[in-house]
């Protein structure tokens, strides 16, 4: 079957892709294990050669990268660009840390049994990794799977969304042009659902499966691949607490971008904004103000700060969650305005806890204002929720940064920022159902090998 690529603003078909068929998987599989043997018998100076190839390849075609990103995700190009930056950041990482994968010692003497016996242990490639990549960061989050899994001598099959596939396919593209063993990193082009990602979820030859999208889709996944090792990037819903006890006039500019950047699909975007009461209006008056003067429109556009989601269904379903909620009893302080599959940028306030907007991932241009009277009072709201990727905390008061650092249940604490900052080393993750294992180059790593450990006994 032929797959249509749509430009997400226009709605014009962009590119037409043959999808993977039943009869493929066969084939695919047995490249990935062909191709695993030869990438783990490299030298890891081998690897660090075409990964660091590849990063160069990226940054020299960034325009054009940048405008495929823009195309088939609507992500505006300004932020685009910053992507391709990052996906070439990260192979370079990749290619460093492959340089040092070790182990460590391990003391035998701690026990009598021990006694005359020496041990060391190192990292071996895992073997073959499936990893399924979501839309909102077509190229990035694709390269901080395939990245990994390559420096630390694995193929790799993955399965870009059908939504936002190209990005995924330039980068197997250019890694094979940098000198990565062929079939090393191949694309597989079908929906999620489809008796063809079920071939591949059930079969043993992959010993991992990496995965970054939703809670539903992940719990589906294991039950279809059945034991294997997981590692989930499962979204969040990321509260930035702001104190009267902070300079929140220069966090004003942050805030709104950490609320709207991509059209609020990221997974760690600020939903709840939680302001203390005495500052409420004040800090509320300027992030409207501010909100109002970004630009909607053509994605393209390098002005443009508000492109469109990724589909009309996307919009239809924000636009629906925003509407129960106002018959809940939410105010819409400024947006809820919906043009095809654009969403204007909205900012709501007397949310309930128990509506599915405050509860859930909106993954949407929508952000929730909300006060409290004391910090213990902002950590409950911000804890309140069954999902735990990052947190910001904005405050100058080092016993309330302290209590938000012991008492968050986030994967990382942001302290004076937004939840909306990751550097592309970082171990990101989270807690609750944010996920399973952490990313972040030498985190990835570690996930995709495993431990061999050597007991030597000496001779009398």
């Amino acid at each position: 079957m032929v797959l249509l690529v749509n430009d997400k603003y226009t709605g014009e078909t962009f590119e037409r892709l043959q999808e993977t068929e039943s009869s493929n998987v066969g084939e695919i599989i047995e490249n990935a294990k062909s191709s695993f043997s030869k990438v783990a018998s490299m030298p890891a100076y081998e690897r660090y050669e075409f990964l660091k190839n590849g990063s160069d390849i990226i940054k020299s075609r960034q325009d054009k990268l940048a405008k495929i990103i823009t195309i088939e995700s609507g992500k505006p190009i300004k932020y685009s660009l910053k992507e391709v930056n990052r996906a070439a950041f990260v192979l370079f990482a990749s290619a460093e840390e492959g340089k040092r994968i070790h182990g460590e010692t391990v003391p035998m003497d701690m026990e009598p049994r021990g006694k005359d016996r020496f041990a060391y242990y190192g990292r071996v490639p895992i073997g073959p990794v499936l990893s399924i990549t979501p839309f909102n960061d077509p190229l990035n989050l694709v390269a901080h799977k395939v990245g990994p899994a390559l420096a630390a001598g694995n193929s790799i099959v993955n399965k870009p969304t059908t939504l936002a596939p190209l990005s995924s396919i330039k980068l197997s593209e250019i890694l094979h042009e940098g000198g990565m063993p062929i079939n090393a990193f191949q694309n597989i082009i079908t929906a999620g659902n489809s008796q063809v990602m079920k071939s591949f979820l059930h079969s043993d030859d992959f010993k991992k499966v990496t995965f970054t999208g939703g809670y539903e889709a992940a719990s589906k996944m294991v039950r279809e691949g059945g034991v294997k090792k997981y590692s989930m990037e499962l979204g969040s819903n990321s509260p930035v607490i702001v104190s009267e006890n902070s300079r929140w006039e220069e966090h004003i500019e942050s805030i709104v971008e950490a609320a709207f950047e991509s059209q609020g699909q990221n997974c760690i975007h600020s939903q709840r904004i939680l302001i203390q009461d005495s500052i409420y209006q004040q800090v509320t008056e300027r992030l409207i103000k501010r909100t109002q003067a970004l630009k909607v429109g053509n994605p393209l556009d390098p002005d443009t700060d508000i492109g469109p989601m990724i589909t009309e269904g996307e919009a239809r379903r924000v636009e629906s969650l925003i509407s129960e909620s106002i018959s809940r009893g939410s105010s819409v302080l400024m947006g809820n305005r919906k043009e095809k599959n654009v969403i204007y940028p909205t900012i709501m306030e007397n949310v309930q806890r128990e509506d599915p907007i405050w509860k859930n991932e909106i993954f949407g241009p929508v952000t929730i204002l909300c006060k409290f009277k004391t910090i213990d009072e902002a950590i409950e709201m911000a804890n309140g929720v069954n999902l735990g990727l990052q947190a910001g905390v904005i405050s100058d008061s080092y016993p309330e940064l302290m209590k938000a650092v012991e008492k968050l249940q986030y994967g990382t604490v942001l302290i004076n920022d937004t939840s909306d900052f990751r550097i592309d080393t970082m171990p990101f993750g989270g807690m609750k159902m944010s996920g399973i294992g952490r990313e972040g180059i030498r985190h990835a790593i570690e996930e995709m090998t495993e431990i061999k450990l050597v007991i030597m006994k000496k001779e009398k």
